[in-house]
C-alpha cells in the first residue's frame, strides 16, 4: 500500500504562529486526520518531500524560532517544509519518519509520503506576490490535481509565472495518477493556494 498526503507549506498552519487564523486551523485538522487515516490503514512509515531551497533553511534543527515560535521544536529538520510535516505528525503518535527529500520520485510501498507544497502565492492583491496573472486558473488546476482529476499537461514555466514557487513537485504529482484521491480541504484566504489531499496509489 502506498499513500500520499499533500499538505500546505505555509507557516500559518502552525497554531503557535497563527492562532487566530481559522482557515489554517481547518487545514491543520484536515492534515492530522489524513495522517491518522493512513495509520489506521496499517501504515507506520513516513517519507517527507518538500523544498530544500535556502529560503526555507534554519540553522536551528527542529526549531520554528526563525518563523517566530522560539519555544516550538519538532526535534529534527532544518527546512520549513520538513518542519511543518513533522509538526502535523506530532499529533499522530505511531507514525515515524524514515526519510526526508526534495523530490517525490517513486513513493515507497507501505509508506505515507507527505508532500509539502503550496499552489500560487499570487491569488489576491495582499498575497505574498500580490495578484499574479493566471494565478486563479492555476489554483483550480492544483485542486484538480489534488482531487485526482484529469488535468491539462503540466507546464512548469507557466506554473512559475503564475506564482507557484515549487512547480517541479506539482509536475511530479500530476504524473502519478492515483487509484483513489480526495481533496480534503482547500483555502486561498491568505492569497496562497493551500491544500490537503489524501491519495492511494
Amino acid at each position: 500500500m502506498r499513500r500520499i498526503m499533500v499538505m500546505p507549506s505555509s507557516p500559518a498552519l502552525v497554531r503557535e504562529l497563527s492562532p487566530a487564523d481559522a482557515p489554517s486551523r481547518i487545514l491543520l485538522e484536515a492534515a492530522v486526520q489524513c495522517a491518522r487515516s493512513a495509520m489506521k490503514a496499517g501504515i507506520e512509515k513516513v517519507d517527507i518531500v518538500g523544498s530544500r531551497d535556502k529560503r526555507w533553511r534554519t540553522g536551528l534543527e527542529g526549531s520554528f524560532r526563525a518563523w517566530g515560535a522560539a519555544s516550538l521544536s519538532v526535534g529534527a529538520g532544518i527546512f520549513l517544509p520538513e518542519l511543518l510535516a513533522r509538526y502535523v505528525l506530532s499529533f499522530v503518535p505511531g507514525l515515524g519518519v524514515e526519510e526526508s527529500r526534495a523530490n517525490l520520485g517513486v513513493p515507497r510501498e507501505d509508506t505515507l509520503t507527505v508532500v509539502v507544497v503550496d499552489g500560487s502565492a499570487g491569488l489576491t492583491q495582499r498575497a505574498p506576490l500580490a495578484l499574479v496573472e493566471g494565478a486563479v486558473h492555476t489554483h483550480h488546476w492544483c485542486q484538480k490535481v489534488c482531487a485526482g482529476r484529469d488535468v491539462e499537461p503540466c507546464d512548469k514555466d507557466a506554473l512559475a509565472a503564475a506564482g507557484v514557487q515549487e512547480p517541479q513537485l506539482w509536475e511530479e504529482l500530476a504524473r502519478l495518477g492515483p487509484r483513489s484521491a480526495e481533496l480534503v480541504a482547500a483555502d486561498a484566504t491568505l492569497g496562497v493556494g493551500r491544500y490537503v489531499a489524501g491519495w492511494e496509489l
